[in-house]
This record gives C-alpha cells, sequence and structure tokens, in this order.
C-alpha cells in the first residue's frame, strides 16, 4: 500500500492554536456539516463508558443518507446549531472524558 502525503495551507497561529472554549468568538461545529469517517464512527460507538455517555455518543451523529468510507456520519446538531457534546464552558465532552485521541480527525485539526 502506497503511503500519501498531503500539504496543507493554514493560518499562521495554527502551531499554536488552543482551544478557548466559551471565550472563542468561533465555534468549531457552528455554521459547517462535521462529518466523520465510518471508521470513526464506530470507533465512538466503541469508546468504553457509561450507558448514559454512550447513549448521547451515539445520538449525537446520525448516518449520512448516501454514506461513504470517508463521510459516513455527521453531527446532529443541537437547536443552537451546536454539537451537543459542546458542555457549557464550550469544551468537547468527548476531549474531557476520553483525551485528543478520541476525538475524530475533523476536530483535532480544526480549526
Amino acid at each position: 500500500m502506497t503511503k500519501s502525503t498531503y500539504k496543507y495551507q493554514v493560518p499562521s497561529y495554527y502551531p499554536e492554536f488552543v482551544c478557548k472554549g466559551k471565550e472563542c468568538r468561533n465555534s468549531c461545529c457552528i455554521g459547517w456539516d462535521v462529518t466523520i469517517s465510518m471508521n470513526e464512527y464506530y470507533h465512538l460507538q466503541e469508546l468504553e463508558c457509561s450507558e448514559d455517555l454512550k447513549a448521547k455518543i451515539t445520538q449525537s451523529f446520525v448516518i449520512n443518507p448516501y454514506p461513504s468510507k470517508e463521510c459516513f456520519a455527521k453531527v446532529a446538531k443541537n437547536e443552537q446549531g451546536d454539537c451537543p457534546l459542546h458542555l457549557d464552558n464550550g469544551y468537547c465532552l468527548l476531549h474531557f472524558q476520553f483525551g485528543e485521541k478520541a476525538l475524530p480527525a475533523i476536530c483535532q485539526y480544526f480549526p
């Protein structure tokens, strides 16, 4: 299998970027569809946690009508158009409970 290499153009502040929670003027999920791959979706379903948390994670994503491996599901936004996994303080529940490695790639790489 050949390993792919990608080049990205990113803002100059990207290497030092740190989530500011509610203090951030731009939310990572509001205003666009946040999609995840099939592998990421099933990885989230398999996280070891309480049944309540597992249900919240499951309800936070909806499988696309025509899913592909790369674009399998998307965040099921709440009434405010935000990710239901955002805590009241603006930080991510997945990150808080499981660390950065549990996050889908799109969430790890934002902004």
